[in-house]
């Protein structure tokens, strides 16, 4: 077998066209309506690792609080979602354009091929007059443990 002797002119040539390649650019023009139309593709893959709060996971002293206030006969009473977190991962949200059998333009959001959650969700549960008070009479927690897998998509079109 004979192998090719290399030469400084194979280095340069292949170092002029990679300049060459990393030069050639084409000018960013506006699509029409129809242009943008005709543009297709698979979509988007979102891909998502969320870590909320995540130090309560490591007992870090953390006071968080979601809060909604309602006002019945003149006396103010607020749900308190306290110390929301944890972690979350989906593996892969997809965002899609289509057309339904009608012409109707719509996206597609496809539901997580996976998911895993770690404590992920709220502590404690409460209602009462001070938002901003220790939850003392929790109505409970609600947390997510574990991992699942789901199919399908969800549709959505203008009005």
């Amino acid at each position: 077998m004979s192998r090719a002797r290399r030469t400084p002119l194979h280095g340069l040539a292949a170092a002029a066209l990679a300049l060459a390649a990393g030069l050639a650019r084409a000018e960013k023009a506006p699509l029409s309506d129809e242009e943008l139309g005709a543009v297709a593709g698979k979509g988007v893959a979102i891909l998502v690792h969320l870590e909320l709060n995540a130090g309560l996971l490591t007992g870090q002293a953390i006071d968080s609080r979601v809060s909604a206030g309602f006002a019945v006969g003149g006396q103010t009473t607020y749900l308190v979602a306290q110390n929301f977190g944890g972690l979350l991962d989906l593996f892969a949200i997809t965002l899609s354009a289509g057309t339904n059998a009608a012409g109707q333009d719509y996206l597609a959001i496809g539901m997580p091929s996976f998911i895993g959650a770690q404590e992920f969700g709220v502590r404690a549960i409460g209602v009462q007059t001070d938002p901003n008070a220790t939850v003392t009479k929790s109505l409970g927690s609600l947390l997510l443990n574990g991992s699942g897998t789901m199919t399908g998509q969800l549709n959505v079109w203008p009005k």
